[in-house]
């Protein structure tokens, strides 16, 4: 690989996608000066803004009609001819990744992904699960859309003298997806068009990237008790990241070490708790409420969606504004295309429930505290628990705890001042200057000079071996004697690396091995994953198999058996989990991406 000249960075959102890029030179290696270019200028876009939607109309065949606001414009404008045309309009599909898709009721043109509907968050074992199935869907609308969104990229990039060569590329992910959901988005990336080879496309999890945005975005904290203030790249500076998007919060938490590196003290937490899902409770909840009848509701999802999207939008656009202490009405404009088909008695219906107002959709303080409920309490848990992570973490260090909204949510003065009211009192809670572009700028500076020295496993991981066998404890079903009448116990979970245990980012874990049986010519290595830090058995309930290694003996089948050792190399401390193998009498290494299997 050559020496990459820029970097890019595209934030693959639930509601908006956007790229940024950087030269790398001399003059934009401080990150608090570096100058970072982006599109703010995108078709059909309502006001300049450094993220296109994420969006995508299609027709009949599958085929790309438009995409961002350009395909919501057409949907709203053009979107019974189109319906009649077969057209489908998507959006919000990318928390739909990796998990169970949601059935399609008969009919539905909108086609909106619904995450709400997706197999629920695993609160014991974090993201493993087992027989998950997954959708071809989603893949296949992630890569359209960053197909696009790379385009335009690079369009703007040849316009400055650079090349496709020239570009190193990352993209974010939520931190709360498997390394299943990492592996299948970077198999999206290759088939949008972006390279293979190790080291042309990196992965930063949201909440990191926000972190390296909120470092040098100017936030200042009070440093000691004599209000002296300092930055968040100081030594010893503690935060956590709360990345507040459209389809989940993730959360992370660091504390610089004497450079003013970042040390993961937390863990990657996050749950569907985004700003897309209020818009889905107040349709699902409020509007079946409000109209009384659930088949007039699924009538104008069928037959008007582009009005139903309008009154959603209004929605959107109102709840930016709502506070915690709210005491007055919202109310929303019912769309032509929607008021012609209420019949007299749903009229009435709104006109006894709304103060004889028919002509709008009325929220009430409380109603609009029952919908923020949907996931601002679950954020607080969130947010909650992570701090308990950091308390345990602290030691002798006295900074004190900084707690940062960004994404676009962040902007909710609600969510705000919720957390303040929660979490005031136990740390400081500050949101950064334009906290919706903050990880898509972080994800340059990422790209560009990764700040993170530490994170923490997530789970414990290791492989699967033979060990001697230890009577009265291995159970004699796990008794296994090889050919030679060597007494083994199979399936012992080798351990690498334990859950929560703090890994350098550069950190390689070896172990060595030999092959059982003298006839094998070749080695397959498991991986295994488990929320138990210290599993003996890969049988044990939460071991999950995630991956497959596969080593070629024949190079040294002429040496013993007991020569024919293999080492088995291990990175945890990237985002993406990697591995090689070795064969030590040589016959070349064996490096390889782990292809996480379906059922994690």
């Amino acid at each position: 690989m050559s020496t990459p000249r820029l970097v890019v960075a595209i934030d693959i959102g639930t509601h908006g996608i956007g790229a940024a890029w950087s030269v790398i030179s001399e003059s934009n290696a401080d990150p608090s000066s570096r100058k970072i270019h982006f599109c703010d200028q995108w078709e059909s876009q309502p006001a300049p803004t450094a993220k296109n939607l994420s969006a995508l109309l299609l027709n009949a065949g599958g085929e790309l009609i438009a995409w961002g606001y350009d395909a919501r414009r057409l949907w709203l404008t053009q979107g019974a001819a189109l319906r009649e045309q077969g057209a489908r309009y998507h959006h919000g599909f990318k928390m739909d990744l990796g998990v169970r898709p949601a059935a399609q009721p008969t009919g539905d043109s909108s086609a909106d992904s619904n995450p709400e509907a997706a197999e629920p968050a695993d609160k014991d074992r974090g993201v493993l699960r087992r027989s998950t199935a997954t959708d071809r869907l989603t893949p296949a609308l992630l890569t359209m859309l960053l197909r696009e969104v790379v385009a335009v990229t690079l369009r703007q990039i040849a316009a400055s003298g650079y090349d496709e060569e020239d570009i190193r590329w990352c993209l974010t992910c939520p931190a709360c997806w498997s390394d299943y959901q990492k592996s299948v988005l970077r198999s999206i990336a290759v088939d949008a068009g972006l390279p293979s080879e190790d080291g042309r496309v990196l992965l930063s999890l949201e909440p990191e990237a926000a972190a390296h945005y909120a470092r040098v975005s100017g936030v200042r904290v009070v440093g000691d008790h004599e209000g002296h203030s300092r930055d968040l790249m100081a030594p010893g500076a503690r935060f956590m990241v709360v990345d507040c998007g459209g389809g989940t919060v993730d959360i992370t938490a660091y504390e610089n070490d004497a450079d003013g590196k970042m040390i993961e003290i937390g863990r990657s937490i996050g749950d569907r708790f985004g700003s897309d899902f209020l818009n889905r409770a107040f349709e699902k909840e409020h509007l079946s409420d409000c109209l009384g009848d659930q088949d007039i509701l699924d009538e104008i999802r069928e037959n008007c969606p582009d009005a139903l999207l309008n009154l959603v939008d209004q929605w959107e656009r109102g709840k930016l504004h709502v506070a915690l202490d709210q005491d007055e009405n919202l109310n929303l404009l019912i769309p032509t295309a929607i008021d012609r088909r209420l019949g007299a008695t749903v009229r009435k219906r709104l006109a006894r429930r709304q103060n004889k107002i028919n002509d709008s959709i009325v929220l009430t303080p409380a109603q609009i505290h029952a919908l923020f409920d949907t996931v601002v309490p679950g954020t607080l848990e969130l947010i909650e628990a992570q701090l308990k992570e950091m308390d345990a973490s602290r030691g002798e260090n006295t900074s004190p705890d900084v707690i940062l909204l960004v994404g676009g949510f962040s902007n909710s003065p609600y969510l705000q001042q919720a957390v303040k009211e929660r979490f005031g009192e136990r740390a400081q809670v500050m949101v950064p200057p334009n906290p919706d572009i903050a990880v898509l700028f972080g994800a340059t500076h990422f790209c560009y000079d990764p700040q993170t020295r530490a994170r923490r496993s997530r789970f414990t991981y290791g492989t699967e071996v033979n060990e001697d066998f230890e009577t009265g404890v291995d159970p004699e079903a796990k008794r296994y004697v090889t050919s030679e009448g060597l007494v083994t116990c199979a399936d012992r979970f080798s351990i690498f690396t334990r859950a929560g245990e703090s890994v350098a980012t550069d950190a390689e874990v070896m172990h060595q091995y030999v092959p059982l049986e003298e006839s094998a010519t070749e080695v397959d290595f498991t991986i295994y994953a488990t929320s138990d830090p210290d599993p003996r058995y890969v049988t044990d309930p939460g071991c999950d198999a995630l991956a497959t290694v596969t080593v070629d003996l024949k190079p040294v089948m002429r040496f013993k058996r007991e020569e024919r050792a293999m080492r088995l190399f291990m990175r945890f401390g990237e985002t993406e989990i990697k591995a090689r193998a070795e064969l030590v009498q040589g016959g070349g290494e064996f490096a390889t991406r782990v292809r996480f299997h379906s059922n994690y």
